[in-house]
């Protein structure tokens, strides 16, 4: 991409263009490249855009042209003397095929975070100057943070979660889950429970632990048990949950600080069997509405009169 900065175009046009000057490009062969990316684009346009528009057809060109420039720098490493001698003896598509390897490789690392990327994010206009090599690293990068956020939503589910465990391919669903299942672990750490899911029992033990502890001491209990859960996980694990700031506990130690309406908010942020969520709110439906449907759910309990 030095090159491509100095001259202010795509690496891979200026390699076509450097060959033909030089000779090594003749008139027939530069031409059978210009057909199979036209052919390419217009594969592209139908596949992945709106063909009926002008301006996704050029948008194609542009994704082709970002593609066929990954996989030619994926190919000769930024060397222009190997690039040429790739496309005089691989050939255009060839060069198009390892770009496509190389983005279908986010789909083989988080399918759900390839799934956000639109392919559009690949396209370099005639004279953009875009590092396509380090847009798709970084793609890869966050790719790999995706899937590592669903490995580690799993192992902890796999323990903490009331539930059975689906998983939903929203990142920031996934985020919050796993900071509900990472309260109920401090919350069970912190009145010494053996068990991974809280009890009718358990939890009282708890609420009672919140309403005669002094909000300091609290705090300070906390903090161990956080200490002691952080040991119990993997090197790794560890690693990613402070990374992305769940083992920071904020929300958490925030309820516990300020002390209002604690009984309601500290439910929120945990991860509670649907029974267990029912008795608390005194509501057969479930979820804390102020009992705004205990009509309705009387309604359905009382027999119809003959």
């Amino acid at each position: 991409m030095k090159i491509a900065k100095l001259r202010n175009q795509p690496f891979l046009l200026l390699m076509l263009k450097d060959g033909e000057h030089e000779g090594l490009f003749s008139a027939a062969l530069m031409q059978s490249f210009q057909q199979q990316l036209n052919d390419m684009s217009l594969r592209i346009a139908s596949d992945h855009l709106s063909i009926i528009y002008a301006d996704q057809i050029k948008k194609a060109c542009e994704i082709v042209l970002g593609i066929t420039n990954l996989g030619l720098l994926t190919l000769c490493d930024n060397d222009a003397y190997k690039a040429k001698q790739v496309i005089k003896t691989q050939g255009i598509v060839y060069c198009f095929r390892a770009g496509w390897s190389e983005y279908n490789k986010l789909s083989k690392v988080s399918p759900a975070f390839f799934d956000t990327v639109a392919i559009s994010r690949y396209a370099l206009g005639m004279h953009d100057m875009s590092d396509i090599f380090v847009l798709h690293n970084g793609f890869i990068k966050e790719g790999y943070k995706s899937a590592k956020l669903v490995d580690v939503y799993k192992n902890i589910a796999a323990s903490y979660s009331a539930t059975s465990v689906f998983v939903d391919h929203d990142e920031d669903v996934l985020l919050y889950e796993l900071q509900r299942f990472l309260n109920t672990a401090i919350a069970l750490q912190l009145i010494n429970s053996t068990k991974k899911v809280f009890s009718n029992t358990s939890y009282q033990t708890f609420n009672e632990l919140l309403q005669s502890t002094a909000v300091d001491s609290l705090c300070e209990e906390i903090d161990v048990a956080i200490e002691r859960f952080s040991e119990q996980l993997s090197i790794p694990t560890k690693s990613y949950l402070q990374e992305v700031g769940l083992l920071a506990f904020t929300e958490f130690k925030s309820i516990i600080k300020q002390q209002v309406d604690i009984e309601i908010h500290i439910q929120e942020i945990l991860e509670l069997p649907i029974t267990l969520a029912n008795e608390l709110h005194g509501d057969f439906e479930g979820g804390y509405d102020f009992h705004a449907d205990d009509e309705d759910d009387i309604a359905y309990l009382t027999p119809d009169e003959y």
